[in-house]
């Protein structure tokens, strides 16, 4: 992999270039290599260091797994924000690799950040550095997996709908007792960047070593002994890349995470409950299970307020201990919470591809069991009211089965209109983001 030093706005992973010596002979070399602008300013900021590995990301996982799966979201990708199960899994392993160069660093101002010394609250006022900073300590933080709070410019009489969704869609502000649901977790970059930087950094995953054999291809004489020869981190993501290398298209369905995980697990076996147990901690078991996700929120209530006596009588552990044997055991599917993706195309609300970009051009995509209420009221005839009656019936059963579950919910002329969104999305083509 090779790292071209653009004199233009770069920082995209790409494949494939010509290659000119000295004596102006070219050859075509067919390798993944990074486009970025690189200054003396870039290096000292350590903005070179997070840039470079998180789109080495993007390359690492297209050698391994190929062409990144297409999505159905349109809207730009960041760390707060949710997708779609592609797009969320693609930046989700670029991503966890900025918290690993901040605890790897020898960079000044880079350490200054993670000590939380080198920067201010002003700091974070432009979109980007709050990303930025969100995409290291927020992932370490599991903060990705909490609902946020509906702005206040909602509850406005007419609230401007495009201002209100990209308040929502950037702000940085969680609730620690409201979770996500499962859908709404895998859509998440954030979240998945979250489960990938604990799964590398978890000890008995790292040195954990397989037989002799599994490490031949990798070691220069066939003698060595790959505990000495691989470091435990190296030795996480073989196997890690094991797993991706099996990843098929048999069920494109289900998220990629979820078949990564599903498939570590059964390549090896003697490790699957540890993988199990960092999923499904990290998620707080809301994929697997609607009873452990509801009692977890009450859990995490509970504690905010310090109420002992109701903590103790809703303390979760014991169910999560459970499902956890259950996932190992067969006896649940670590997805049994997800449920379908319902999708729409809203063609009469269009959204820009950038959140600084004036030019909206894209038709919003709504997932009914991801959508937040911001999303809904971009719906003719949903106001705040019937966005906020919509999503208590999705958080009460976990998922929506399919749009009709909405009929008690809307008016039969909402539910008309939802269901030609739902028929134009089946006849739209592919979003593929550049």
């Amino acid at each position: 992999m090779y790292l071209l030093l653009s004199t233009e706005e770069g920082g995209f992973a790409r494949f494939g270039f010509w290659l000119e010596d000295s004596t102006e002979k070219r050859q075509l070399v067919l390798a993944g290599y990074v486009d970025l602008v690189v200054t003396n300013n870039s290096v000292e900021s350590g903005d070179f260091e997070e840039i470079f590995s998180h789109e080495l990301g993007h390359l690492i996982l297209k050698a391994i797994v190929g062409a990144p799966e297409v999505g159905q979201s349109r809207k730009m990708h960041q760390s707060m924000t949710m997708t779609d199960y592609p797009t969320a899994f693609d930046e989700g392993f670029a991503e966890h690799f900025q918290p690993l160069v901040r605890d790897a660093t020898a960079n000044s101002h880079l350490r200054k950040l993670n000590s939380g010394t080198g920067s201010s609250d002003l700091d974070r006022l432009w979109l980007s550095a709050a990303d930025g900073q969100l995409r290291t300590d927020g992932v370490k933080r599991n903060l990705f997996i909490h609902l946020k709070p509906l702005p206040e410019s909602a509850f406005g009489e007419d609230p401007d709908l495009y201002r209100l969704l990209s308040i929502a869609e950037t702000s940085t502000v969680f609730l620690p007792t409201e979770l996500k649901n499962g859908q709404q977790m895998l859509a998440s970059e954030g979240v998945i960047a979250t489960l990938f930087y604990r799964i590398v950094n978890d000890e008995q995953l790292r040195n954990h070593y397989r037989e002799s054999l599994f490490y031949q291809p990798f070691l220069q004489y066939a003698s060595m002994d790959p505990t000495k020869a691989i470091t435990p981190y190296q030795n996480i993501n073989l196997k890690l890349f094991a797993a991706m290398a099996e990843l098929t298209d048999t069920d494109r369905n289900q998220p990629a995470i979820v078949r990564l995980v599903k498939r570590y697990a059964t390549l090896f076996p003697d490790e699957a409950k540890r993988i199990y147990t960092i999923f499904i901690e990290t998620t707080w078991g809301a994929t697997a299970s609607q009873q452990l996700a509801s009692q977890m929120e009450r859990a995490a209530e509970d504690g905010s307020r310090g109420d002992m006596i109701a903590f103790r009588e809703d303390r979760p552990f014991p169910l999560l201990d459970g499902t956890i044997a259950e996932v190992v055991a067969g006896k649940r599917s670590l997805d049994a919470n997800l449920g379908p993706e319902l999708w729409l195309v809203n063609s009469g609300f269009k959204i820009a591809d950038a959140m600084w970009d004036t030019n909206r051009t894209l038709p919003l995509t709504i997932n009914l069991n991801t959508a937040t209420e911001p999303e809904l009221m971009t719906i003719p005839g949903i106001d705040r009211v019937a966005a906020q009656k919509i999503i208590s019936a999705r958080r009460s059963r976990g998922y929506f089965q399919n749009v009709s579950d909405l009929n008690p919910i809307l008016a039969p002329e909402i539910m008309h209109r939802l269901n030609l969104m739902s028929n134009e999305m089946k006849q739209a083509q592919p979003y593929r983001r550049e």
